[in-house]
């Protein structure tokens, strides 16, 4: 292995260690049992040799009462303390996997909008399940080894050499022979394990992306199609996970080959010493129980460099996650209670950062109390003016103002919490009606919560349930109409009450007779004025233009840039883009 490989290696591994230095009692623990449990292993070879020489070769009644109490009594103890070992090896690997679990989850929320966007959702499925399992196994087959095997193996050497240094000896001669091949097998064994993991965040990304939209499949009829795609990825996953059986299956029968022969050596020798030497039958065939002891820890420990690299190839991956860049929430400036206004100046922005801007030279200025929306085609920029608000990406140039402070200045929970989002795409999570509207408030009431809903004309809907508020929503939110989640997020926003209000697409899910609900509840009645957007600075987004005519000033990108901005009737006597779009969806 390269020097560079070794040493990235050894990197992986030392970043394990803080996972495993908090849980130290309970590995003196497990370190104690496993110290009986390996002296009690070599007790057992040790007392071979009376049992052959004073029952079966002296016939001693006393010892054939003694030996077998003794042989159930050092059984009966040795499973206590080996239960207690696993327990404890077991409760530090948990506890570990807990931890790096929740790292990883808690690094994954705070990435950077902009870096969740390149990473597959699979993958970090993978990440957060697959990976950690692995080197949840990893820490357990290593610490179980390296104390409890090495101690074994140091138990019974000693135990051989005080039975027959020099065929002691013979048997260590052999011991290199085991580990040359099985070093190989481990070089082998881990990067096969980095394929099938990145194999398996594959498949992962497939059946969340195929199941999340089972019904627009069988929309369209294509059940086979993804079930053959599935299969190729399943068929690959296959191989990757057979290349790794073959190199687990083939480290066991090597070193079984090679510790037959070394066994059969054995025989050979040691019969020689009692054929010719005058060794006795119980001095062999105790020395003989103690090399067959030390079999089962020392291919435990040739198992073991398989295990550690298949850990290091999931660590190095899970590490890449808790290495990244979290979003930089830090800012000195207050944010205003009351925001009177928000200015957008200069602003260039690019998703590729390639030089060729999604909006360019953007400059918008709106006052409390003013209703501004922004209109385009499909694709013109809309949407990404609103995503930069709340920084969930960072200008390449120009400034975002909330009251002449730009908000790169502002604390990023602080600057979050002044603004309400009604998003495009009606997500709901699987939980209660209830939960979904608090969501993201803080303190607030179940009569706050039922005026909200109130106010967003979803009351009656929400009753009109089996369990009222405390209904639970069906992943994905299939049990309520499009519209019917749209009104629980306008609720949402309702209760939340921020300084800024962003609707985007605010109303598209609605028929003509919820959308003028709707709109009511926003903008208020002639009778009522009261409606969500009082008060506030409110940007609207939106292809339907008939929920924007109450907006004091329309801007209307095309390409990324500003091209028209105005009033309602403004806009429409310059028959500019405006018009043609309102002509369009009056056709």
């Amino acid at each position: 292995m390269p020097k560079k490989d070794k040493k990235k290696n050894i990197a992986v591994l030392k970043r394990l260690f803080p996972y495993i230095l908090p849980h130290k009692r309970r590995l003196i623990l497990a370190l104690i049992s496993m110290s009986i449990v390996s002296i009690l292993t070599g007790t057992l070879a040790y007392i071979v040799k009376p049992l052959i020489n004073d029952i079966f070769i002296t016939k001693s009644y006393a010892d054939l009462v003694l030996i077998p109490i003794l042989i159930v009594f050092i059984f009966l103890v040795k499973s206590i303390f080996y239960y207690a070992e696993f327990y404890y090896i077991g409760s530090v690997g948990q506890n570990i996997i807990r931890t790096l679990r929740d790292e990883v989850y808690s690094a994954i929320m705070k990435f950077p909008i902009s870096r969740l966007n390149k990473l597959p959702t699979g993958v970090l499925i993978a990440r957060i399940t697959y990976d950690i399992n692995i080197i949840q196994k990893t820490v357990s087959d290593s610490v179980s080894a390296v104390m409890k095997d090495v101690l074994t193996i140091l138990v019974l050497v000693a135990v051989i050499l005080y039975m027959d240094f020099y065929l002691a000896i013979t048997v260590f001669v052999l011991l290199p022979i085991v580990i040359i091949p099985v070093s190989k097998l481990g070089k082998k064994a881990r990067e096969t394990s980095a394929d099938t993991q990145t194999e398996m965040g594959s498949i992962t990304k497939f059946l969340d992306e195929t199941i999340s939209n089972v019904r627009t499949v069988k929309a369209y009829n294509m059940e086979e199609s993804e079930i053959g795609k599935f299969k190729k990825i399943s068929n690959n996953l296959y191989k990757f996970f057979m290349r790794m059986t073959k190199i687990r299956g083939l480290t066991v029968p090597l070193v079984e080959l090679i510790g037959g022969t070394s066994v059969a050596a054995i025989i050979f020798v040691g019969g020689l010493q009692v054929i010719k030497f005058g060794y006795t039958p119980g001095d062999f065939f105790s020395f003989l129980t103690a090399i067959l002891l030390l079999y089962e820890p020392v291919k435990s420990l040739s198992r073991l460099n398989n295990s550690i690299q298949e850990g290091i190839a999931a660590g190095t991956r899970i590490f890449s996650i808790l290495d990244e860049k979290s979003e930089n929430i830090a800012g000195t400036a207050k944010i205003p209670k009351v925001i009177y206004s928000l200015e957008i100046k200069n602003l260039f922005f690019s998703y590729a950062k390639d030089g060729n801007y999604d909006l360019e030279n953007i400059n918008m200025k709106i006052n409390k109390c003013e209703i501004v929306a922004i209109v385009g085609y499909s694709g013109a920029g809309k949407t990404t003016v609103a995503a930069l608000l709340p920084r969930f990406y960072e200008p390449d140039s120009g400034e975002i103002k909330f009251n002449g402070i730009n908000i790169k200045d502002f604390n990023l929970k602080d600057l979050r919490d002044s603004v309400s989002y009604v998003f495009q795409d009606v997500i709901l999570f699987n939980e209660s009606i209830r939960f979904n509207i608090e969501y993201g408030s803080h303190n607030k009431s179940l009569n706050d919560v039922i005026n909200a809903a109130k106010s967003a004309f979803a009351h009656n809907f929400i009753m009109s349930l089996h369990n009222g508020y405390d209904t639970i929503v069906d992943e994905a939110g299939l049990r309520l109409s499009g519209g019917e989640k749209q009104r629980i997020l306008i609720a949402r926003a309702f209760l939340k009450n921020s300084e800024i209000l962003v609707l985007d697409e605010a109303t598209s899910s609605l028929d003509g007779e919820s959308e003028k609900e709707i709109q009511n509840a926003l903008f208020g009645t002639n009778e009522n004025q009261h409606g969500l957007c009082k008060d506030k600075i409110v940007i609207i987004i939106a292809h339907r233009l008939s929920t924007i005519k109450k907006a004091d000033r329309i801007y209307v990108i095309e390409k990324g840039k500003v091209i028209e901005s105005g009033s309602h009737e403004d806009l429409i006597s310059r028959g500019g883009t405006y018009k043609t779009l309102l002509a369009k969806q009056a056709v």
